[in-house]
């Protein structure tokens, strides 16, 4: 399955497939942005939202959505027995009209993702293509229970079990419990739980006393896309969540993530030589060196960058989620980019699903080194322990999805061999400035002579 978008800003059109980690390079203005901010407006909707609720509840569509099975049927046998039993083989015969038309009615709502003007995006295509190439296992067991419902669907089976926990009469709600069940069996696990970091983190992190004043939080509680009108919202989606997560923090840390490792845990704060602390509410660094305490936003600005990544990963992150972080380089000197590379593969490694844009070659050739060490060579375990690698540093070409955005707004996927990603986006910059280096040395050295 993959996402393919036309016309959304400075793309005209691009074909995404979300790999464990993706990776979309390229040059300034060709539309990077855009497909960060479409996939996690999309992902981050059906989150908050069951797609059936999303469905019925845009451009008043209020129709069942799995149309295969014959709810008549069902709600005679639910009057009489107390349960709703699903034929799951009959209900797949709708997928492709269900993200048909979950795809026409999120293009719709693409200006509230950008909080732009309507006709900024009136020929703008969002599509979910290839529902075709997922195979469902109906060999395993599957259960999900809700505040309404609980399902059940036992091994081998390919009926899906029903229950109400109360009694429901409504039959339009019958039906909405109905798709939304089925959403979830076929569906959800597909669109991981979203987070996303924009480029704009670390400029949030300056404002944190006025985003925690009554005015700040009166100011952006009106601008939550979706759910007001076109001219009310104020900000881009991922903004306005990165702006929540900040306000949020001290509540943040009540909970643990489900990373045990340390060396995931305070990789960030290790790379940076500071520990993160909420004190009163407040975010403080502190120097590991010297002990000294700073006021986040009086900190660099690579650490209020990687402020919040850091409290995600050690207290909100669960198995299975997506990471968007836009140019994760960002004020990093290139021996942290480098670490930076590493932590992301970790991440992989250890089940969070990473999505990046970057302009950082140090990342690319760091990803490249972490590819090459999922070949079999001799020595290899005696070279990774010399080069400081550990298991979780590999990097297998399959969990690998490398994109380069091209300044006439499409992008290509990039081609991997044993060696890495072949071309990267930034080999012509590279190559140029050699040139211009070796040609500057030479005209010195040839007028001393």
């Amino acid at each position: 399955m993959f996402f393919e978008l036309k016309n959304i800003g400075a793309i005209k059109q691009a074909k995404v497939k979300l790999g464990k980690l993706t990776v979309i390079c390229g040059p300034n203005n060709t539309g990077k942005t855009y497909i960060t901010y479409s996939l996690y407006g999309l992902l981050s909707h059906l989150r908050e939202k069951p797609l059936s609720r999303f469905l019925r509840a845009a451009s008043s569509y209020f129709k069942p959505i799995f149309k295969s099975i014959d709810k008549d049927k069902l709600y005679a046998e639910f009057k009489e027995k107390g349960i709703i039993r699903l034929d799951l083989k009959e209900a797949e015969k709708d997928l492709n009209n269900v993200v048909t038309l979950l795809s026409q009615l999120y293009t719709e709502k693409l200006k509230d993702i950008f909080s732009a003007n309507a006709d900024e995006l009136a020929e703008a295509q969002f599509k979910i293509v290839g529902i075709d190439d997922i195979v469902f296992d109906y060999s395993k067991t599957f259960e999900l229970k809700t505040s309404k419902y609980d399902a059940v669907k036992e091994k081998q089976s390919r009926f899906l079990e029903i229950n109400l926990h109360s009694t429901i009469q409504n039959k339009w709600l019958i039906d909405f419990i109905i798709d939304d069940a089925l959403f979830e069996f076929f569906l959800f696990k597909d669109f991981p739980n979203p987070f996303i970091l924009t480029a704009e983190r670390a400029g949030i992190q300056l404002f944190q006393k006025e985003l925690e004043s009554d005015w700040g939080r009166n100011a952006l509680t009106t601008s939550r896309p979706f759910e007001l009108k076109e001219n009310v919202a104020r900000l881009a989606l991922p903004i306005a969540k990165n702006i929540d997560f900040v306000r949020d923090s001290d509540v943040v840390i009540n909970s643990n993530s489900f990373l045990t490792k340390p060396e995931l845990t305070t990789y960030i704060e290790d790379i940076l030589g500071v520990q993160y602390e909420i004190v009163d509410g407040r975010k403080v660094v502190r120097d590991k060196t010297t002990l000294h305490a700073l006021p986040c936003y009086m900190s660099s600005t690579s650490v209020r960058a990687l402020f919040d990544l850091h409290l995600w990963l050690k207290h909100q992150a669960q198995k299975g989620d997506l990471l968007f972080l836009d140019e994760p380089e960002l004020n990093l000197h290139p021996k942290n980019q480098l670490k930076m590379a590493r932590l992301l593969v970790k991440l992989i490694n250890n089940g969070i699903n990473v999505f990046i844009t970057t302009h950082s070659d140090y990342l690319i050739k760091e990803f490249n080194n972490m590819l090459m060490l999922a070949n079999d060579f001799p020595e290899k375990a005696a070279l990774m322990n010399e080069l400081g690698y550990t298991p979780d540093d590999v990097l297998h070409a399959e969990d690998f999805n490398a994109y380069i955005a091209h300044t006439d707004g499409t992008i290509s996927l990039a081609e991997i061999d044993k060696y890495g990603i072949k071309q990267s986006g930034f080999d012509d910059t590279i190559v140029q400035i050699n040139k211009t280096s070796n040609k500057l040395v030479s005209a010195i050295d040839n007028s001393s002579l």
